[in-house]
């Protein structure tokens, strides 16, 4: 199976959530689709149980960056997208539900980035914290004297629904 784990959470029957980010850009003739983002339940011996997949028109608009953390809460399980996927104005936190079998998203405003080496900004992780609410590592893709964006945000998602934008606020810089 071609997976490449970007999170893991453990799951309330003792199994796991697995989020595999996907391979490839929809109309990138040099970086094909390999592979989609997928999310595996699987048992707590890691024996994958469920394969789930985004939407076809989330699909259509996939980005060689997509899945990278995912966390549970209130029985769903929730994905953070890396960088900003094809017509969308935010990047992503994808609400699997898995009684529903169904998709929601939430956007996500990410910093601008600072650093003098320019680069981009993306979400690099969730961590549930309980009651809706996450903490989120949003982070640039520099390194050394060039990192500039390395934060940790706390969103709560209460009452939001599918389509609305989150309201970060900064942890720790």
């Amino acid at each position: 199976i071609n997976v490449d784990p970007e999170g893991i959470a453990v799951a309330a029957d003792g199994g796991f959530w697995m989020a595999s980010e996907g391979s490839g850009t929809i109309g990138d003739a040099d970086r094909p689709i390999n592979s989609l983002n997928f999310l595996f339940k699987t048992d707590a011996m890691g024996v994958i149980e469920k394969v789930v997949t985004l939407p076809d028109d989330i699909n259509a608009k996939q980005l060689r960056f997509g899945f990278e953390g995912v966390a549970l809460d209130n029985g769903k399980v929730y994905v953070a997208f890396q960088r900003v996927w094809t017509n969308d104005n935010n990047v992503r936190i994808g609400i699997y539900d898995p009684m529903a079998d169904n998709w929601n998203f939430l956007f996500y405003p990410l910093d601008t980035p600072e650093s003098q080496n320019d680069g981009w900004v993306g979400l690099f992780d969730l961590t549930a914290l309980g009651n809706c609410r996450f903490l989120v590592l949003e982070r640039d893709n520099q390194g050394g004297p060039d990192a500039v964006v390395k934060r940790l945000y706390q969103i709560d998602v209460t009452g939001l629904s599918d389509g609305d934008n989150v309201t970060k606020r900064l942890v720790r810089d």
